[in-house]
């Protein structure tokens, strides 16, 4: 072998966004987690006998005092102590979304008393607010949840997207006026993957081997995709119905042909074909042959979820259609602040065959 030479292609220098400034500077300005104790009374000594965090796209409660549908939630295990306080609380939610909660539990109604961060946005933390109210949540035992406390990003505990008497609710009517629309929001954490001698395309098509017919998950056996490496897929849709899923790959396809998601690079490798054997010219080469490996370079793992998003002003809450995500596993590999500086805040993907807006954001630490 005698020289080695890499050339790797370049990243945009700029990117076009097309997605609206609002969804840019914030994905989920009205998010609110309620963090809640269930089946109070009939837990040990009457305590509760779980404690959950909900999550809402938008408002908990709606103009008549009832409340909309959550679209998340996971239980936060009891662990000697009550959760929701200063030592902290952690849980991961279906979809992958990680939240970690510090709250100072002498803080009386409706006080902030702490913050949330999710993995999702980990640059936008919700301002936690003590408020108890009961009957918040009903499970399928039939136990109700109370609030315990409610993170938003809005000021209060309790602030309704629409003016009292316009409908409220995540069903109701209301006057605004349009129509509702579809969004595609994926996030990546920075960290990258180099795989040899395939592309970007291929690997992200493995994700239509993961679907089952008439079901709305995806199977999460890992699929080989090469290199020592391996792609689990983990997706649900809230509806068989509603094609989530085949848009979100869609949307995952359209993401793997941009230059800022993945890179390529070249390695040219000069070996020796004919080595020379004149005496007096021994370890020399009379012939050399240029042998190329290609590499490509894509996220390590990237989460969508796809909303249902109503005209401003109609009274109704978004709500999740379905969510998607992958991670690739291998036995050593390079991360790097490579993609996150490609992608910038947020990068807008054409998809007007999806029929639906498409937003890649990446927030990673030190990037």
């Amino acid at each position: 072998m005698r020289t080695t030479t890499t050339s790797w292609s370049a990243f945009m220098a700029g990117i076009l966004v097309s997605a609206p400034q609002s969804v840019l500077g914030q994905k989920t300005p009205n998010e609110n987690l309620v963090l809640a104790d269930c089946g109070i009374g009939l837990g040990v000594n009457g305590g509760s006998t779980s404690r959950e965090m909900i999550y809402y796209p938008g408002d908990v409660w709606t103009a008549n005092g009832q409340t909309n549908r959550p679209t998340l939630m996971v239980n936060v295990p009891w662990n000697g102590a009550y959760p929701w306080g200063p030592q902290g609380a952690f849980a991961t939610m279906p979809n992958g979304d990680k939240w970690s909660i510090w709250l100072n539990d002498k803080i009386k109604d409706p006080n902030a008393a702490g913050d949330a961060y999710h993995s999702m946005e980990p640059d936008k933390p919700l301002k936690c607010y003590s408020y108890h109210k009961d009957k918040v949540y009903q499970l399928a035992d039939g136990k109700w949840c109370s609030s315990a406390y409610v993170c938003n990003h809005r000021g209060s505990p309790n602030v309704l997207t629409v003016k009292p008497g316009s409908g409220g609710g995540s069903s109701g009517g209301g006057s605004g006026g349009g129509k509702d629309e579809t969004r595609i929001t994926a996030s990546t954490n920075g960290d990258s993957v180099e795989l040899y001698e395939t592309t970007a395309n291929s690997i992200i098509a493995t994700v239509r081997k993961t679907f089952k017919d008439g079901s709305t998950d995806c199977d999460q056996t890992p699929i080989g995709i090469g290199s020592k490496c391996t792609i689990k897929w983990k997706c649900h849709a809230a509806d068989s119905k509603n094609n989530a899923l085949g848009k979100m790959a869609g949307a995952y396809d359209l993401m793997a042909a941009r230059s800022e998601f993945s890179s390529r690079r070249e390695s040219k490798w000069d070996i020796c074909k004919r080595p020379d054997t004149r005496p007096g010219r021994e370890g020399q080469c009379q012939q050399y042959e240029t042998k190329i490996d290609h590499y490509v370079r894509l996220p390590r793992s990237i989460d969508a979820t796809m909303d249902n998003i109503p005209p401003a002003g109609s009274g109704r809450n978004p709500n999740v259609l379905g969510w998607m995500n992958y991670e690739i596993t291998c036995e050593s590999s390079a991360f790097a602040c490579t993609i996150c500086n490609a992608i910038g805040t947020s990068m807008g993907v054409a998809s007007g065959s999806l029929g639906a807006g498409v937003t890649l954001g990446c927030a990673a630490a030190g990037c």
